[in-house]
């Protein structure tokens, strides 16, 4: 990956990319809470999520994989560096050589193990959202050890996510439990009160104490039921976060739909061979953008049907499929709406820059930025050696 590109990758959004130097620089150093990782090496490093389809027989549809990269340049990672796969046997060992650079000493060996488990946390998760990110620590009970500014996200920002969340899950919890006839009579005022209990907990997605009823009512195995549970509010976010992208991204679709903005305007100056590969390259963008979007709607038309199903016509059967299916779900929205989200902010920055016509140096980043995004030329490894 060159620099224009790495550059892009990292800078277009926190959906894919959590830039550790960048976010550490504006912690004092005086800071009670700290830095993210306990090695200097690490909170100096980015981490990038990379996503790739799987084959058709695997039991999840997208592979996610988690990459450490190094900078040469601390202080211009665009310039280039290393990386390395968490996801590989040999991470550890890796880790440790490059941070000791040579047999670590046991204090080292504590700190780098302390880094390991906290790269495991970013590693449970499928997109490196602000609002996920601060969901997972909550759920996973380390949100006072990481420092809010890693978080990237505001009370404002929280709540405005968060309240039509929990509206949502709210109106199928009251829906679910007043099937059980164990919602406090016709007290409103106690109903109110135990629909809430049981919502904080599905909120929380820690356990399933003091919420057997509706565990019981939805059928869902008890030991998967936290996972389910952070699966169920990640789509409901998605769903948040594809509305408000929504407009932009048909803005970027008409874009790379129309055969003229989608080309370098100093085409006259390139080669056959280049306008060809070009031209190529765009169709297996637009096929990419295509099933992107189509599979991000019927994911979250699947849901929206099963819900309304069961808020509003009694039928719960299959709004109770989807979630013992929710992890899947929450997978693919996460991939599909990850990179809309970073393809959307990298188009808005060029244009912005440049224009909607773009001569071929500034087209050429924008448009390999989005072809590497969209997987639509994977025989260039794009994150594999940066």
């Amino acid at each position: 990956m060159d620099r224009s590109q790495l550059r892009n990758m990292i800078a277009s959004g926190r959906s894919i990319a959590l830039d550790c130097y960048a976010i550490g620089e504006k912690i004092p150093e005086d800071d009670a809470m700290g830095m993210l990782f306990k090695t200097n090496i690490m909170n100096k490093s980015v981490i990038l999520k990379r996503y790739e389809a799987a084959l058709p027989t695997a039991r999840q549809p997208v592979i996610v994989t988690t990459l450490i990269y190094f900078p040469y340049d601390y202080n211009n990672v665009y310039d280039g560096g290393e990386s390395v796969s968490f996801n590989d046997s040999g991470f550890y060992q890796a880790l440790s050589f490059k941070i000791a650079k040579g047999d670590p000493t046991p204090e080292l060996l504590e700190r780098i193990e302390d880094d390991v488990k906290m790269l495991s946390f970013f590693d449970s998760l499928h997109s490196l959202d602000p609002f996920l990110l601060k969901s997972k620590a909550e759920q996973s009970e380390i949100e006072d050890r990481i420092h809010p500014t890693y978080f990237a996200i505001s009370p404002q920002e929280w709540e405005r996510i968060r309240l039509p969340i929990r509206d949502k899950i709210s109106k199928l919890v009251s829906k679910a439990l007043g099937d059980t006839g164990e919602t406090g009579g016709n007290d409103g005022r106690a109903r109110e009160q135990y629909v809430e209990r049981f919502l904080m907990k599905i909120w929380e997605a820690k356990d399933v104490n003091g919420i057997e009823p509706f565990i019981d009512a939805m059928q869902i195995d008890p030991k998967h039921a936290p996972e389910i549970f952070f699966a169920w509010k990640a789509i409901c976010y998605y769903q948040v976060r594809f509305n408000d992208i929504l407009e932009a991204l048909k803005t970027l679709f008409k874009w790379a739909g129309n055969n003229q903005l989608c080309f370098p305007v100093d085409f006259v100056s390139l080669s056959d061979d280049e306008q060809k590969r070009i031209k190529e390259k765009r169709e297996v963008l637009r096929q990419k953008m295509r099933e992107g979007y189509i599979n991000a709607n019927q994911v979250l038309g699947a849901y929206e049907t099963s819900y309304d199903d069961f808020v509003d016509k009694d039928q719960p059967e299959t709004f109770m499929s989807f979630l013992v299916n929710a992890e899947n779900s929450y997978l693919l929205l996460a991939n599909h709406v990850s990179i809309a989200t970073h393809s959307v902010n990298l188009w808005k920055w060029y244009v912005e820059q440049f224009g909607a016509e773009l001569r071929y140096a500034q087209f050429k980043e924008l448009f390999d930025g989005l072809v590497t995004l969209y997987g639509a030329d994977k025989s260039d490894d794009a994150f594999e050696v940066l």
